[in-house]
């Protein structure tokens, strides 16, 4: 899979849980779990791979441009 279309169906994934109604406790702590579990693997693909390749592709590429890259929809 793309690194690119990973990266943005994880930020519509991680919008999900915030889209719903109200939930119990238990409910809320699967939501956050769910979400600190796919933020963790996100973060670490971006950081370890899809940044530094970026950064190597265009060395002058800025750290919030390519923050902004990697949001876009």
């Amino acid at each position: 899979m793309d690194g690119i279309v990973l990266l943005t169906e994880d930020h519509k994934a991680f919008e999900k849980p915030f889209e719903a109604g109200d939930g119990d406790h238990a409910e809320k702590r699967h939501i956050a779990d769910e979400v600190i579990k796919n933020l963790t693997t996100h973060t670490w693909i971006a950081e370890t791979i899809f940044y530094p390749a970026a950064r190597e592709a265009d060395p002058d590429t800025k750290d919030h441009v390519l923050e902004s890259t990697s949001t876009k929809d």
